[in-house]
């Protein structure tokens, strides 16, 4: 494909709108600004306009990322589409900019993809219509990359190509990359968080004929605007899509909730949920209208309430919003003023003293009134709390919105066949594609790399090379450092910058993870070895070695920021923003880490504060730049908080970032800190922490999709010794099963591997089993295998049985499937070839069509629970549910003992 020098007109108001946005940025853009212009000196006029766009609209940090032909790649792609290609000729300016040219979906790594994605699929799409192409296009991504839950970097659309797995939000980002290599406008659709259950998703619109159409990524259906999450996304609380500037001739026709950092949000829950208009209102302390105040629209979810909207105020104060209709928290603040307050639009209005009132047209309005500080601090017994006096928990019930699916047309059994052919020939080309892979590599040779050499498709090639340069031991030390995702896209040469270390003394545990490693956080992987030390004299170099501070001190001189210019939820790396002296908090501390490990100083980000720390005689300790108001010379002591959980329920066991977390207050909110993976000792916990004011929530989520939680907040001196007892809300049986009547099954049948079929009655027989119908390699079945997985001890304490039902035999190498059954030690694998997951879907109330189905059954065919699709965190429920029953059963055998003695 060829530069055009005669693209599509492009409009008078997109050639001023990127000629203001490029110059306001100048002196921003002043170290690289020369090479800008030199490149915007070989371009068409055309292409000019639109790389001024984006370099005027763009997160900073892409700028000091990523070249200039990076981006040139991208906007000569599109011109051409817009002059060859009939569909995206016919899209509105606004449409094509946004959703054709942009090259940044949402967080993803950037690498030029567009034309390599053209070339495979022009073929596959000429001559079809364009719903038929994206149809198309949708199959091949599912031959190419399917569902695996992984961490929070999220890889570019070129590393899932080429190593064939990712997360939701990997997915999407890959399918709308693809369609809009080809000209067809898309964007990724996120539900932040989920109401009804924890987690969140993404998936992938399509504007087709003036419409948007959902369809899940790498997920393929036989019609748009259908997807499993469809049944999930209408208990949705805010569904959003987003583009990352303000430009708008009449296309976008959502509403727009507001601008966070440099990205701009709409909103598109009503495409999918029932919903109603929340209207907030914020005065100050005199009853005045607060004009620009900030207001954050939070949902419990994994035991924290996360900020899934921020708005901001009007000259009357005012702040609205179209949300589904759950129950959220609501948080404003201004000049150092702040309220709190919840508010439940799913129960009725007066039902609660939560202050709604509820209007004629539907509309819920509430009034937030501002006052100095966060609002604990405001309280008579403030402090005595700091001090260390009692705790106290306030407690609440949250609805989320009830079951309003979005209308999806049924498939005939003959798209039904169709598609499920296509499917299984797309996971026949995928594996084959990859064994193919693995194949070219010697077998055998590095028996201990075996895994991240399967994992990581096409850069196998990269680790082998690495690998087998020569004996250094530091190559396997590092690659066994690295994250899992980096195996996927670490280059070798990458690797080998980072190869120039020397241990010394250090210990093993301190020189890999905080010297060697080049894995810092969540940045995409660099040779930021080198470069940082190309970038300081050797007198810099010294000072730093001698007194890390300053290297902290350097950074706060030298690099800027402007978080409205730029997308925080991505971080910068040390290379990019050293050249560009850019770089958001989160960045800087990256950076700092980066230096002190480049010269020698072992350095880490500490996961539960996010805090940069640097080893020193033993100790690691965050620069004094960070240390807040401490003396600069010494450490406070740190203050110790120590948690007590006695089980509520025999077996409760509790799960950080699930039932329970800790954030610390910071300005006008609190950060959640990150201590995922944590775990009790018995019932107990220590956590060592800075002074300041914290606050616990605990969640218990009811199998309908409410939750019952408990928030405490409290202060903590320097050296305190405190002790806070977890409140669990208090539950039984009766609550947790109120919707769900025991109901009899009907006589199934389910056939063995050797080919039997036998009746459920007869598998099951008298005693309590999960009868797990499951559609292996999809997501919601993946997430219940890995919930499996993580709960695995304690339910093979449970005294209950797996019933594993497959659809085909194919299905047992799914390697996720082979880990969870590797860890439980009561199941048993069936098939089912005659239809028993709807005929059971049909009986217990549950939808027919969505898989996994699970269903708790008692003494044969009697089915006391079941959930279907995507429901994270139905394997604690169940869990749950079974530790009532077994406690019920416990207290009424005893009421019957008591009865005869008496």
């Amino acid at each position: 494909m060829k530069a055009t020098e005669t693209a599509a007109v492009l409009s008078p108001a997109l050639q001023d709108y990127a000629e203001w946005k490029f110059r306001e940025r100048a002196e921003i853009y002043a170290p690289i600004l020369s090479e800008i212009e030199n490149g915007l000196s070989c371009c068409t006029q055309e292409e000019a306009v639109l790389m001024r766009f984006l370099y005027g609209t763009m997160p900073v940090r892409d700028a000091g990322e990523y070249g200039f032909e990076v981006f040139l790649s991208y906007v000569r792609h599109a011109l051409w589409l817009r002059d060859n290609v009939e569909w995206c000729r016919r899209l509105p300016e606004d449409i094509f900019v946004h959703y054709v040219l942009y090259y940044r979906i949402n967080t993803e790594d950037i690498s030029d993809c567009r034309p390599f994605f053209y070339e495979r699929l022009k073929d596959r799409i000429a001559g079809l219509s364009l719903e038929e192409a994206v149809r198309e296009i949708n199959y091949w991504c599912a031959e190419h990359a399917a569902y695996e839950s992984t961490d929070g970097r999220t890889a570019s659309p070129m590393t899932m190509y080429r190593c064939g797995k990712g997360r939701c939000g990997e997915e999407s980002a890959f399918a709308a990359a693809v369609c809009r290599s080809v000209g067809i406008a898309a964007r990724q659709v996120y539900a932040p968080r989920w109401a009804h259950c924890d987690d969140n998703h993404a998936w992938v619109e399509v504007y087709i004929h003036g419409r948007w159409h959902f369809l899940g990524a790498c997920e393929p259906e036989e019609e748009l605007d259908r997807g499993w999450f469809s049944g999930p996304a209408g208990r949705a609380i805010l569904i959003h899509s987003r583009c990352f500037c303000d430009y708008d001739c009449g296309g976008m026709q959502e509403e727009w909730i507001g601008r966070e950092d440099g990205v701009y949000y709409l909103n598109e829950t009503a495409s999918y949920a029932k919903t109603c208009r929340l209207t907030v209102t914020v005065k100050d302390a005199s009853g005045r209208p607060v004009r620009g105040a900030r207001v954050a629209v939070e949902i419990l979810n994994m035991a924290e309430f996360f900020p899934a909207a921020a708005l901001v105020t009007d000259e009357n104060g005012e702040a609205g919003i179209t949300m589904g209709i759950g129950d959220v928290r609501l948080r404003a603040w201004s000049g150092g003023c702040v309220c709190e307050k919840m508010v439940f639009p799913a129960q009725e209005a007066g039902a609660r003293d939560s202050g709604l009132k509820e209007n004629r047209t539907g509309e819920i309005r509430t009034e937030l009134v501002l006052k100095s500080g966060y609002p604990f601090i405001q309280e008579e017994d403030a402090k005595e709390r700091l001090a260390g006096g009692s705790n106290t928990w306030e407690q609440i019930l949250l609805t989320a919105p009830a079951q309003a699916p979005v209308s999806c047309a049924r498939q005939s059994e003959e798209q039904k066949g169709r598609r499920q052919r296509r499917l299984e020939e797309a996971v026949r080309l995928r594996e084959e594609r990859f064994r193919a892979l693995l194949g070219q590599l010697p077998a055998g040779e590095f028996p201990e790399e075996k895994e991240m050499l399967q994992i990581a498709g096409e850069n196998a090639a990269q680790l082998y090379a690495f690998l087998k340069k020569d004996g250094n031991p530091d190559r396997k030390r590092l690659l066994h450092s690295l994250a899992r995702k980096d195996y996927k896209d670490a280059p070798a040469g990458v690797l080998e910058d980072h190869l120039n270390c020397t241990q010394g003394e250090l210990p093993e545990d301190i020189y890999v993870p905080y010297l060697l490693c080049p894995r810092i956080y969540l940045e995409e992987l660099t040779p930021w070895r080198s470069f940082i030390r190309s970038c300081f004299s050797e007198e810099e170099k010294s000072a730093f070695t001698r007194l890390p501070e300053l290297v902290w001190d350097y950074i706060e001189k030298n690099i800027r920021y402007d978080a409205r210019l730029d997308y925080s939820a991505v971080c910068g790396t040390p290379i990019g923003c050293l050249k560009l002296k850019w770089g958001s908090l989160l960045t800087r501390k990256i950076l700092f880490v980066a230096i002190c490990r480049s010269l020698g100083i072992p350095a880490r980000l500490r996961r539960s504060t996010m805090q940069p720390e640097y080893l020193e005689n033993g100790e690691f300790r965050a620069p004094a730049g960070l240390r807040g108001k401490d003396s600069p010379g010494c450490l406070p002591a740190p203050a110790l908080l120590a948690l007590e959980a006695p089980e509520a329920q025999s077996g409760e066991k509790w799960n950080y970032g699930q039932n329970w977390t800790i954030g610390k207050l910071e300005g006008t909110g609190f950060c959640t800190l990150g201590y995922e993976g944590i775990c009790f000792s018995g019932d107990s916990l220590t956590l060592e922490l800075e002074a300041g004011v914290y606050r616990l929530v605990t969640s218990r989520r009811l199998p309908g999709g409410n939750q019952l939680a408990a928030f405490s907040v409290f202060g903590l001196q320097s050296g305190e010794h405190r002790a806070v007892e977890l409140l669990s809300g208090e539950n039984d049986e009766k609550t947790m099963l109120s919707d769900y009547p025991a109901r009899e099954l009907p006589e199934l049948f389910l056939w063995d591997a050797s080919g039997e079929r036998q009746s459920l009655a007869h598998i099951t027989g008298r005693g309590t089993a999960l009868v797990a119908f499951l559609g292996a390699g999809e997501e919601p079945t993946e997430h219940v295998l890995n919930e499996l997985n993580d709960y695995a001890e304690q339910w093979n304490g449970s005294g209950a049985e797996i019933i594993a039902v497959l659809r085909r035999p194919e299905e047992l190498k799914n390697a996720t499937l082979q880990r969870a059954l590797a860890r439980l030690s009561s199941v048993r694998i069936y098939f089912d070839r005659e239809e028993a997951s709807e005929k059971t879907a049909a009986v217990m109330g549950a939808d027919p069509e969505k898989l996994p189905l699970l269903v708790l059954t008692e003494e044969g065919r009697r089915g006391i629970y079941s959930c279907a699709g995507y429901h994270v965190g139905s394997v604690d429920l169940i869990l749950q549910i079974l530790l009532l029953r077994k406690k019920g059963r416990k207290e009424e055998n005893d009421d019957n003992i008591n009865r005869k003695a008496e």
